[in-house]
Protein backbone atom coordinates (compact mmCIF):
# COMPACT_ATOMS: atom_id res chain seq x y z
CA UNK A 1 0.00 0.00 0.00
CA UNK A 2 1.30 3.62 -0.39
CA UNK A 3 1.06 6.00 2.07
CA UNK A 4 -1.62 8.65 0.97
CA UNK A 5 0.28 11.64 3.05
CA UNK A 6 3.64 11.35 1.79
CA UNK A 7 3.06 8.38 -0.94
CA UNK A 8 5.64 6.12 0.29
CA UNK A 9 5.10 2.83 -0.21
CA UNK A 10 4.85 0.55 2.87
CA UNK A 11 3.87 -2.98 3.97
CA UNK A 12 0.46 -4.49 3.71
CA UNK A 13 0.10 -5.17 7.41
CA UNK A 14 1.84 -1.85 8.51
CA UNK A 15 -0.30 0.61 10.63
CA UNK A 16 1.91 3.43 10.58
CA UNK A 17 3.66 4.81 7.94
CA UNK A 18 7.55 4.43 8.31
CA UNK A 19 8.80 7.43 6.65
CA UNK A 20 6.38 10.27 7.84
CA UNK A 21 5.29 8.38 10.91
CA UNK A 22 1.24 8.93 10.18
CA UNK A 23 -1.22 6.18 10.55
CA UNK A 24 -1.95 4.43 7.08
CA UNK A 25 -5.83 3.11 8.13
CA UNK A 26 -7.51 5.14 5.14
CA UNK A 27 -4.18 4.57 3.00
CA UNK A 28 -4.81 4.21 -0.55
CA UNK A 29 -3.92 1.54 -3.23
CA UNK A 30 -3.24 4.42 -5.48
CA UNK A 31 0.12 4.49 -7.06
CA UNK A 32 1.52 8.25 -6.29
CA UNK A 33 2.12 8.66 -9.48
CA UNK A 34 -1.57 8.94 -11.03
CA UNK A 35 -3.67 12.19 -10.67
CA UNK A 36 -5.68 12.09 -7.69
CA UNK A 37 -3.39 10.11 -4.82
CA UNK A 38 -2.91 13.03 -2.91
CA UNK A 39 -5.56 15.26 -1.50
CA UNK A 40 -3.91 18.51 -2.44
CA UNK A 41 -2.66 17.29 -6.08
CA UNK A 42 -3.77 19.64 -9.05
CA UNK A 43 -2.51 18.25 -12.48
CA UNK A 44 -0.77 21.51 -14.28
CA UNK A 45 -1.12 21.77 -18.26
CA UNK A 46 1.42 24.12 -19.95
CA UNK A 47 -0.37 26.19 -22.78
CA UNK A 48 0.66 25.34 -26.27
CA UNK A 49 3.50 27.39 -27.42
CA UNK A 50 2.14 28.04 -30.77
CA UNK A 51 -1.23 28.23 -32.98
CA UNK A 52 -2.04 31.71 -33.44
CA UNK A 53 -5.73 32.29 -33.46
CA UNK A 54 -7.40 36.03 -33.87
CA UNK A 55 -9.82 35.26 -31.04
CA UNK A 56 -7.28 34.83 -28.15
CA UNK A 57 -8.00 30.75 -27.88
CA UNK A 58 -4.65 29.94 -28.13
CA UNK A 59 -0.81 31.21 -26.47
CA UNK A 60 1.29 32.77 -29.00
CA UNK A 61 4.32 33.94 -27.75
CA UNK A 62 5.30 37.58 -27.81
CA UNK A 63 6.19 39.03 -31.63
CA UNK A 64 6.27 35.62 -32.78
CA UNK A 65 2.61 35.61 -34.24
CA UNK A 66 1.39 33.29 -37.28
CA UNK A 67 -1.17 34.28 -39.57
CA UNK A 68 -1.98 30.92 -41.28
CA UNK A 69 0.88 31.18 -43.52
CA UNK A 70 -0.52 34.50 -44.93
CA UNK A 71 1.59 37.04 -45.46
CA UNK A 72 0.55 39.85 -44.34
CA UNK A 73 2.99 43.14 -44.78
CA UNK A 74 0.17 44.78 -46.74
CA UNK A 75 -1.95 44.86 -43.83
CA UNK A 76 0.64 45.85 -41.59
CA UNK A 77 1.26 48.68 -43.84
CA UNK A 78 -1.98 49.70 -43.27
CA UNK A 79 -2.47 49.38 -39.40
CA UNK A 80 0.89 51.08 -38.45
CA UNK A 81 1.00 53.66 -41.56
CA UNK A 82 -1.33 54.31 -44.25
CA UNK A 83 -4.30 54.83 -42.25
CA UNK A 84 -2.53 57.06 -39.65
CA UNK A 85 -1.13 59.29 -42.33
CA UNK A 86 -4.57 59.40 -44.62
CA UNK A 87 -6.11 60.42 -41.03
CA UNK A 88 -4.08 63.09 -40.58
CA UNK A 89 -3.95 64.35 -44.53
CA UNK A 90 -7.71 64.56 -44.16
CA UNK A 91 -7.86 66.28 -41.14
CA UNK A 92 -5.34 69.14 -42.43
CA UNK A 93 -7.36 69.27 -45.67
CA UNK A 94 -10.49 69.05 -44.10
CA UNK A 95 -9.36 72.07 -41.65
CA UNK A 96 -7.98 73.88 -44.18
CA UNK A 97 -11.58 73.77 -46.27
CA UNK A 98 -13.77 74.68 -43.10
CA UNK A 99 -11.24 78.16 -42.30
CA UNK A 100 -10.35 78.73 -46.22
CA UNK A 101 -6.76 78.27 -45.16
CA UNK A 102 -6.30 76.56 -48.40
CA UNK A 103 -6.25 80.07 -50.40
CA UNK A 104 -4.37 81.90 -48.05
CA UNK A 105 -4.53 85.54 -47.75
CA UNK A 106 -6.77 86.03 -50.86
CA UNK A 107 -9.58 83.70 -48.97
CA UNK A 108 -11.86 86.65 -48.17
CA UNK A 109 -11.68 88.14 -52.31
CA UNK A 110 -12.48 84.42 -53.26
CA UNK A 111 -15.28 83.84 -51.43
CA UNK A 112 -16.42 87.58 -51.98
CA UNK A 113 -16.42 86.92 -55.31
CA UNK A 114 -17.86 83.15 -55.00
CA UNK A 115 -20.67 83.27 -52.02
CA UNK A 116 -21.80 79.87 -52.65
CA UNK A 117 -17.83 78.51 -52.46
CA UNK A 118 -17.76 79.17 -48.54
CA UNK A 119 -21.03 76.73 -48.24
CA UNK A 120 -19.48 74.16 -50.24
CA UNK A 121 -15.92 74.24 -48.43
CA UNK A 122 -17.86 73.74 -45.24
CA UNK A 123 -19.77 71.14 -46.01
CA UNK A 124 -16.58 69.61 -47.37
CA UNK A 125 -14.10 69.85 -45.06
CA UNK A 126 -16.71 68.63 -42.39
CA UNK A 127 -16.87 65.58 -44.17
CA UNK A 128 -13.20 65.17 -44.78
CA UNK A 129 -12.66 65.53 -41.01
CA UNK A 130 -14.82 62.69 -40.62
CA UNK A 131 -13.08 60.69 -42.81
CA UNK A 132 -10.21 61.09 -40.80
CA UNK A 133 -12.05 59.70 -38.19
CA UNK A 134 -13.34 56.92 -39.84
CA UNK A 135 -9.74 56.18 -40.80
CA UNK A 136 -8.83 55.32 -37.13
CA UNK A 137 -12.17 53.35 -36.67
CA UNK A 138 -11.23 51.78 -39.58
CA UNK A 139 -7.67 51.08 -38.13
CA UNK A 140 -9.07 49.74 -34.82
CA UNK A 141 -11.27 47.15 -36.55
CA UNK A 142 -8.04 45.82 -38.63
CA UNK A 143 -6.09 45.74 -35.67
CA UNK A 144 -8.68 43.92 -33.77
CA UNK A 145 -9.03 41.40 -36.73
CA UNK A 146 -13.09 42.33 -36.71
CA UNK A 147 -14.92 40.88 -39.26
CA UNK A 148 -16.14 44.48 -40.20
CA UNK A 149 -12.56 45.59 -40.93
CA UNK A 150 -12.37 44.94 -44.24
CA UNK A 151 -15.46 45.80 -44.85
CA UNK A 152 -15.08 49.60 -43.22
CA UNK A 153 -12.17 49.62 -45.44
CA UNK A 154 -13.55 49.04 -48.79
CA UNK A 155 -16.03 51.76 -47.42
CA UNK A 156 -13.60 54.35 -46.60
CA UNK A 157 -11.80 54.55 -50.05
CA UNK A 158 -15.59 54.15 -51.52
CA UNK A 159 -16.29 57.20 -49.35
CA UNK A 160 -13.24 59.44 -50.19
CA UNK A 161 -13.65 59.17 -53.82
CA UNK A 162 -17.33 60.48 -53.27
CA UNK A 163 -16.56 63.54 -51.44
CA UNK A 164 -13.61 64.14 -54.02
CA UNK A 165 -15.78 64.44 -56.95
CA UNK A 166 -18.81 65.60 -54.86
CA UNK A 167 -16.43 68.39 -54.49
CA UNK A 168 -15.33 68.82 -57.67
CA UNK A 169 -18.92 68.95 -59.00
CA UNK A 170 -20.14 71.38 -56.67
CA UNK A 171 -17.03 73.54 -57.00
CA UNK A 172 -17.25 73.19 -60.62
CA UNK A 173 -20.59 74.65 -60.37
CA UNK A 174 -20.21 77.90 -58.30
CA UNK A 175 -16.88 78.86 -60.19
CA UNK A 176 -16.68 77.24 -63.60
CA UNK A 177 -14.08 77.20 -65.73
CA UNK A 178 -11.57 78.64 -63.56
CA UNK A 179 -12.01 75.79 -61.22
CA UNK A 180 -11.82 73.42 -63.86
CA UNK A 181 -8.62 73.31 -65.23
CA UNK A 182 -7.02 70.47 -67.47
CA UNK A 183 -4.57 70.12 -63.99
CA UNK A 184 -7.27 69.75 -61.78
CA UNK A 185 -9.26 67.34 -64.56
CA UNK A 186 -6.34 65.00 -64.56
CA UNK A 187 -5.69 64.84 -60.89
CA UNK A 188 -9.08 64.14 -59.95
CA UNK A 189 -9.62 61.55 -62.70
CA UNK A 190 -6.46 60.24 -61.45
CA UNK A 191 -7.53 59.93 -57.96
CA UNK A 192 -10.86 58.34 -58.76
CA UNK A 193 -8.99 55.36 -60.88
CA UNK A 194 -6.54 54.82 -57.89
CA UNK A 195 -9.23 54.54 -55.16
CA UNK A 196 -11.33 51.98 -57.91
CA UNK A 197 -7.91 50.02 -58.24
CA UNK A 198 -7.22 50.28 -54.14
CA UNK A 199 -11.22 48.74 -54.01
CA UNK A 200 -10.51 46.14 -56.25
CA UNK A 201 -6.93 45.17 -54.97
CA UNK A 202 -7.55 44.80 -50.92
CA UNK A 203 -11.48 43.14 -51.44
CA UNK A 204 -8.94 40.43 -53.32
CA UNK A 205 -6.31 40.72 -50.80
CA UNK A 206 -8.64 40.30 -47.57
CA UNK A 207 -10.99 37.79 -48.90
CA UNK A 208 -8.14 35.77 -48.87
CA UNK A 209 -6.97 36.30 -45.35
CA UNK A 210 -11.00 36.08 -44.27
CA UNK A 211 -10.50 33.41 -41.49
CA UNK A 212 -8.33 35.59 -39.70
CA UNK A 213 -10.80 38.10 -38.78
CA UNK A 214 -13.14 36.49 -37.17
CA UNK A 215 -14.15 38.82 -33.68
Amino acid sequence: MFCKHCGHQAAEDSVFCPNCGKRLDSAQEVPPSQPGSYPNYTPITPPPTSGYQPTGGYYTPKNTPNFGGYSMRWYKFLIYFALFASCVLNALSGLGLVTGLIYGDGRELVYLVFGGLRIVDLIIGIAMIALAVFDIVVRQRLAHFQRSGPRSLLMLYAASTVVSLLYLLLATAIVGDWFLSSDTINQYATNTILSVVMILVNNLYFKKRASLFVN
